[in-house]
């Protein structure tokens, strides 16, 4: 079974268009999700070794 043929998640994901904008969505929300984790990890490293 394939996502295109999904009944609820295949009406975004039917068109290789569509698919490939939340592919590159999808993408760019892992990197920004990356981003937060390492900086929070950073800040509470740095509040450890300031405080």
């Amino acid at each position: 079974m394939s996502i295109e043929n999904d009944p609820i998640l295949g009406r975004f994901f039917n068109t290789p268009e569509k698919k490939a904008k939340w592919i590159v969505f999808i993408k760019i929300g892992y990197i920004v999700w990356i981003l937060f984790m390492v900086l929070g990890l950073f800040s509470i490293l740095l509040y450890y070794i300031f405080w």
